[in-house]
């Protein structure tokens, strides 16, 4: 068929091809299709039609020309009913055998048709008969159009190829008993070059027709889903007409940003971030407590896709929303879509489906709800179906996943095994307090009073307010407020009043029958969590009849048909996992009177596998039970006790303490498990409102239980740091930790950082419960932008803390009025020595306060840094400080003092004690740094780093060299080139005292031959900061060269200057380092055998312990290396963060370094 034919084949309104070519051969001056064929053949430079096709597609695994005509015709039975057909369908006039002569002619058929068929049979090596595979063949290319001879059998050897790929890679063949194509259904065109055009293949296959209706089809069928079952909520879930929109209930939830800590504006942002290559990043976890509405946000990405309310979901063809409780490790993603999302009887190929996914997978976006649900406890990579498969990478790179989890599982997700980088990180933190309001207004709409009241309430409770960020537990409170406008304090209550709530909703009064039934369903329940594949879902069997009856009536417990290949029965859930948790932990309580011994096997069996795993499960059965929390508490310290402690990163501590809180207890726990966490020193560090809570009841509870009997515990703490996320509210809080405060009675210092949420009110209480402490010497509040305007609520309070030597208030948006209130109070304060006021907006300001300043007799230090001071702000300040006798140490770095005029304004000379001066940033040129030195001779440590100093230095080094006391200097980022460098060091070789020089980012490159002999003469020198100078290998030749007369040089920074491949230049000068103990060489671009020779050369170094090597390209070069390094013996922290590391590389490396991590390394790395 010519090039004209196939073109117009694609018209939709124009007849079948068969129809035309029927038509084409009554025309006189039109050549029948086989008179076409021969009339081609005789062209002395083209090949025959079939030489052309066969060129075309030369592939070992494609079939012979007869089995891909074969397919091509979709044969359903033997030979002679083929052949009928086809004649019907060409409307030939004669019998079968013109026919079959002709073709055997056209095709040079030497044989009958059977030797074929057995051609066909082996080269597929099937032992079927050739049925089967025509069958599928036919079915995963439903096609609306009759291809024409030619098309056909170009067509086959793709199809067959794809066939034969989806047969080994294990996906689903297509099923055609499920939706068999109609007979008038041909396969579709698949458009290819004519003969006339070439014979080259295309280079990538087109998407199939039959692909592409499957996903249209599902696109259809999903929205109608979302749409339908995303539309309406239920406002009380076991409440089964109580129903609203979705567009009146919903409530945007708290999105932060993994390690960033940054607030997302929506979930938009999480499918727009990208990577610093600028590809997107298509994999997200995000993590959350328990109903803190992970669920509901998957809910509503679902919808708006269906309703088309995102712009950012619209480019995604499909949306799976599929819940890992009903999935497997093996679990294939079309037949989850198949089980969960689509009707049984819906008309999708599901070859044709997984065809399109598979090639067009930045279409798809996969939203994966609950991993911590899946049905698998230990993970098999080998096991992996497509699900999981698309988790770790290794199918369908281009699909977009969000996977939600609880924290719990965090580390089995993000692991070798599952989820790498790069890799997008967010925690549902739930509802802000705003959140919170706009949930209760919604829920209690025509209710104003009832709304209100509950606001009060929970806002009157630090521990209402942590529980109500909880979507599923604010839901909770709205059901029990709306019956008895009131509320218990901690989850397990909140459950339990949740529970009696449901079932007297329901008609079963009876408490005792109520928890009869919890304590029933709680036995199954227990069963299921502590199962090998964790079960959520149970047969009808699995529950005593009555008891299932009861519970399926309250709504605890939910039942449902579920499809799962092709096989359906009916599933019985909890309402919630939390709902399963809870009935669990009631049984288990159960056991502590009835079966004690049983209580502690099951005790024990859920410690062994993994206590986090089971955090709601545990706090639960602490619940309002002093005797379940002892015995718990008492588990945690025999069997985690080296784990317990206030860290962050101490799972088992931070789970351990909510069980105490879940308690309630008034009684101690074990005096082993105090001391665990109660040292002397306290660090409150990076926790989130649900674990700060619970450190903070803990601290009361022993401070309350001690208290008359001298704070046996607490009296022991000497330093309390506290460092909360910006995002956690402090109502309530404070106050309670004051409490604690009061009871650390040799408190010497309390430092709270980054603690934003830090009100007046907050300040005051913390003020006021530190005035007894006799021993305090340090109090710190650094980033707390809500105490601006507030100093006369607490300030009153600094008086009363005689001990006190150190106040830091930096970053705290104070004003010159608070200035004026805090000095009025340090003045009479006999040993106050260092005010820091770093980072407050004071401009203009200080003329209120500088008499306040010179009364500080006693000062030592004063920090005025990025105050936005200005020029007769400096002179107030220089006025003040001149007559303070015993200032050493002064900061006014961040302003701009350019010009000797400000400088003369601060009256430097009259500085006499003066000799640590902090001058970073302040646009200083040689002139000023002239003067300085002048006029400040006895100076002990200069930070001039960050002023642009290129060229200048012959101004200034006569006057450098005069600063004999001088044992720090900061010349960071001054734009300094090789000269300046020459004369620097010249002059610097003269001071005795010089103890650490720091020079980084200065652009030095190709220069040290000019200045590195003159470090020779630095005999004191023991830090030497060359970090982003652009050095070269000359350069560190000769600057390693030089060092090695350096007797006291003990800290050397190289870091980021550009060294790959230069090592054999310099490496043996470092073994001359032999007081060495922290080398730092990251960003350096090292290759594998730079660190070769650098291990080889500090073996003989017999101090170093600190090697950081982070961020060099050494992937597959571990070998290389490993056995250098392990003859490190001093080594105690090895950094090898960010160096594209392989397993095979982590292998060699734990291998090696096995017996240096036994005495103590500490290996800092990550694999890629």
């Amino acid at each position: 068929m010519d090039a004209q034919s196939e073109a117009a084949c694609q018209r939709p309104d124009d007849p079948t091809t068969m129809q035309r070519s029927a038509a084409a051969s009554k025309e006189t001056d039109v050549p029948t299709t086989m008179q076409q064929s021969e009339a081609a053949c005789q062209r002395t430079d083209v090949p025959t039609t079939m030489q052309q096709y066969e060129a075309t597609y030369q592939r070992t695994n494609v079939p012979t020309t007869m089995q891909q005509s074969a397919a091509a015709y979709q044969w359903t039975d033997d030979i002679p009913s083929m052949m009928p057909q086809s004649a019907a369908a060409y409307q030939w006039t004669d019998d079968i055998l013109p026919m079959m002569q002709q073709s055997a002619a056209a095709y040079q058929w030497t044989d009958d048709i059977l030797p074929m068929m057995q051609q066909s049979a082996a080269a597929y090596q099937r032992t079927d008969d050739i049925l089967p595979m025509m069958q599928q063949s036919a079915a995963a290319y439903q096609r609306i159009y009759t291809p024409t001879t030619m098309q056909q059998e170009a067509q086959v050897p793709a199809a067959l190829d794809d066939a034969h790929a989806s047969h080994h890679s294990g996906h689903p063949s297509v099923d055609i008993s499920e939706n068999p194509p109609s007979t008038s259904q041909q396969p579709p065109t698949r458009h290819v070059a004519s003969s006339a055009q070439g014979c080259s293949a295309p280079k990538k296959m087109k998407l199939d027709s039959s692909a592409q209706d499957a996903a249209d089809f599902c696109e259809g069928e999903l929205k109608s889903y979302y749409r339908r079952k995303g539309s309406f909520v239920k406002l009380i879930p076991w409440v089964g007409d109580d129903r609203k929109h979705i567009k009146k209930i919903y409530t945007k939830l708290q999105l932060i940003l993994g390690k960033d800590r940054v607030k997302l504006a929506s979930y938009d942002d999480i499918l727009q971030r990208e990577t610093e290559e600028g590809d997107l990043i298509l994999i997200a976890v995000l993590t959350g407590l328990a109903g803190r509405g992970k669920t509901t946000l998957f809910n509503k990405i679902a919808y708006d896709w269906a309703v088309g309310s995102s712009r950012v979901l619209r480019k995604y063809k499909l949306v799976f929303l599929l819940k890992m409780h009903a999935l497997e490790q093996s679990s294939d993603l079309v037949d989850a879509v198949f089980d969960q999302l689509l009707a049984k009887d819906v008309s999708i190929e599901r070859g044709a489906l997984d065809m399109f996914i598979k090639n067009s997978p930045g279409k798809v976006l996969v939203l994966l709800d609950g991993f911590d649900e899946l049905m698998t406890t230990t993970l098999c990579d080998s096991s992996f179906g497509s699900i999981l498969e698309i988790l770790n990478g290794k199918k369908l790179r281009g699909c977009t996943v969000l996977v939600s989890t609880r924290p719990s599982h965090v580390d089995r997700l993000v692991s070798e095994k599952l989820v790498q980088d790069p890799f997008t990180h967010v925690e549902v933190m739930g509802f802000s307090w705003k959140n919170v309001i706009e949930y209760v207004n919604n829920f209690f709409v025509g209710e104003p009073d009832k709304a209100k009241g509950l606001l009060e309430k929970i806002r009157s409770s630090g521990l209402l307010i942590d529980l109500a960020a909880s979507p599923m537990l604010l839901l909770v409170m709205c059901v029990l407020w709306q019956e008895k406008c009131t509320l218990p304090e901690t989850m397990s209550l909140l459950y339990h009043d949740g529970f009696s709530y449901i079932f007297r909703r329901k008609g079963l009064d009876s408490q005792d029958e109520a928890a009869k039934v919890v304590i029933e369903i709680g036995k199954v329940a227990l069963h299921g969590l502590l199962s090998p594949d964790q079960s959520l879902s149970f047969k009808e069997s699995d529950f005593e009849p009555s008891v299932l009856e009861l519970a399926l009536k309250a709504g605890i417990l939910t039942s449902q048909r579920v499809r799962k290949r092709l096989q359906s029965h009916n599933s019985v859930q909890f309402f919630h996992k939390t709902f399963q948790e809870f009935s669990a932990a009631a049984y288990l309580q159960s056991l502590l009177e009835a079966d004690p011994e049983e209580f502690q096997k099951i005790l024990n069996e859920i410690m062994s596998k993994g206590a986090k795993r089971f955090e709601y499960l545990l706090r639960f059965c602490c619940g309002d039970n002093k005797a379940c929390t002892y015995e718990i508490m008492k588990v945690f310290q025999v069997r985690c006790g080296e784990e317990l402690s206030f860290k962050s990163s101490s799972q088992m501590g931070q789970l351990a303490l909510h069980c105490f809180f879940e308690g309630q207890s008034k009684h101690l726990p074990p005096e082993e498990f105090i001391h665990s966490f109660i040292t002397d020193e306290i660090s409150i560090r990076d926790l989130d409102r649900d674990n700060l809570n619970s450190v903070i009841h803990f601290l009361k509870c022993v401070a309350e239980q001690t208290k008359n009997s001298g704070n046996t515990y607490l009296a022991k703490v000497k330093k309390l740091f506290v460092n909360v996320d910006r995002w956690i509210w402090f109502i309530g809080m404070i106050e309670e930790l004051a409490v604690t405060m009061c009871a650390m009675t040799n408190l010497n210092a309390v430092h709270f950082l980054f603690c934003l949420p830090l009100t007046g009110s907050n300040m005051a209480d913390i003020a006021k419960s530190l005035k007894d402490l006799t021993n305090l010497h340090e109090f710190y509040i650094h980033c707390s932008d809500n105490l601006g305007g507030t100093a006369a609520l607490w300030c009153m309070h600094l008086k009363q803390l005689k001990s006190l030597k150190k106040l830091h208030l930096s970053a705290c948006s104070l004003n010159g009025q608070d200035i004026t209130l805090i000095a009025e109070s340090l003045i009479d304060l006999p040993n106050f020595s260092e005010l820091t006021l770093f980072s407050n907006n004071l401009g203009g300001t200080v003329a209120s306060w500088c008499m306040h300043l010179k009364q500080m007799r006693t000062l030592t230090n004063l920090d005025l840094s990025n105050c936005s001071l200005n020029r007769q702000d400096i002179k107030h300040v220089g006025e003040s400080v001149r007559d303070l006798p015993n200032l050493v140490e002064l900061n006014v770095s961040y302003h701009g003092l350019s010009g000797r005029a400000a400088l003369r304004y601060m009256q430097l000379k009259q500085l006499k004690t003066l000799t640590k001066l902090g001058l970073y940033k302040c646009s200083l040129n040689g002139q000023d740094i002239k003067h300085i030195a002048e006029s400040l001779p006895n100076l002990v440590e200069l930070d001039l780093s960050d002023n642009e100093l290129c060229g200048t230095a012959t101004l200034w080094c006569a006057q450098l060299k005069q600063l004999k006391t001088l044992t720090k200097l900061g010349l960071r980022r001054c734009s300094l080139n090789g000269q300046d460098m020459k004369d620097i060091a010249d002059s610097l070789r003269e001071l005795p005292n010089l103890g650490e020089l720091d020079l980084s980012v200065n652009h030095l490159g190709g220069t040290a031959a000019l200045w590195c002999m003159h470090l020779k003469q630095f005999k004191s020198l023991r830090k030497l900061v060359l970090n982003g100078c652009s050095l070269n290998g000359q350069d560190m030749k000769h600057v390693a060269e030089s060092l090695g007369d350096l007797p006291n040089l003990v800290d050397l920074d190289l870091s980021w200057n550009t060294l790959s491949g230069t090592a054999a230049l310099w490496h043996k000068h470092l073994n001359q380092l032999k007081s060495l103990t922290e080398l730092d060489l990251g960003g350096c671009s090292l290759n594998g055998q730079d660190i070769k020779h650098v291990a080889e050369s500090l073996v003989d170094l017999p101090s170093l312990g600190h090697l950081s090597l982070y961020q060099n390209d050494l992937r597959g070069t571990a070998a290389l290396w490993c056995m250098e390094v392990k003859q490190l013996l001093h080594l105690q922290r090895l950094n090898l963060r960010i160096c594209s590391l392989t397993e095979d590389d982590k292998n060699h490396i734990d291998e090696s370094l096995s017996d240096l991590r036994k005495n103590g390394l500490d290996l800092d790395m990550e694999i890629q």
